[in-house]
């Protein structure tokens, strides 16, 4: 984009997804293959993968899943980095 001179630009093989969740409830991501790595942080709220919690601004580094299922603690809006 002509506008876009201070992004970031990605050259890589990576998606970026942003989602908001309201507590309690869960979303699921599939990745195209185990292999590929994820990267979650919550912006906002409280979340749980698994037994493992994450506050807002911690960061999650995920490997070798077929999916992913993110369970709000709190309403949460979280980012999502799957590259790979």
């Amino acid at each position: 984009m002509p506008n876009d001179n201070d992004a970031l630009k990605i050259r890589a093989d990576a998606r970026v997804l942003g989602a908001t969740i309201k507590a309690g409830t869960s979303v699921t991501y599939a990745p195209r293959s185990a292999e590929r790595r994820l990267y979650l942080v919550p912006a906002t709220g409280r979340i749980r993968i698994g037994e493992v919690e994450a506050n807002a601004r911690d960061g999650m580094a995920i490997t070798a899943l077929d999916s992913v299922t993110i369970t709000a603690l709190e309403d949460s809006e979280v980012v999502l980095v799957d590259a790979a």
